[in-house]
């Protein structure tokens, strides 16, 4: 199977990123906001500033760590950049337009699971927690899902 020039936008992958961050980890965003919500309405008015300073200052920060964390993988690399994936028994093969990017090939060892979204598909990969391949929904036919599924269940 081929999937022709095909390409995600920065934003889209990192709204999909940011949304399996926040999926997985709203406890520990929430809660600190909310124990000093009720610090502040028994103990101290002023608790609701630190409330604000984590909301405003350090959530952002954690955001932007993932943002660099994971934005600046070669996986964010391998789906932003234009190209043609190939998909076969051994793997995905990617074929970038731009000259300056290699060839690469994902193992289907490394292809753990596949994740459909309304815009896209995303290809989880092995490595860090939330590394993975996109490849936007406008090029995906049902043939193309059913040979990336064939190859994870191969896998597993």
């Amino acid at each position: 199977m081929t999937i022709e020039n095909c390409s995600v936008t920065s934003g889209c992958y990192m709204r999909h990123l940011c949304t399996m961050f926040l999926a997985d980890n709203w406890l520990w965003m929430v809660l600190p906001v909310a124990i000093c919500g009720v610090l502040a309405i028994f103990i101290d008015v002023r608790f609701i500033i630190v409330a604000m300073m984590i909301l405003f200052i350090m959530l952002p920060m954690v955001l932007a760590l993932l943002y660099f964390y994971y934005g600046f993988s070669p996986e964010a690399r391998w789906s932003i950049m234009e190209k043609t994936a190939h998909v076969n028994d051994n793997g995905i093969a990617l074929q970038f337009t731009d000259e300056r990017m290699k060839k690469h090939v994902i193992p289907r060892d490394d292809v753990l699971s596949i994740i459909e979204k309304n815009d896209a598909l995303l290809i989880m990969l092995r490595g860090k927690r939330y590394t993975c391949l996109m490849i936007p929904a406008s090029v995906v036919n049902p043939n193309i899902t059913q040979v990336l599924r064939q190859l994870v269940a191969q896998t597993h």
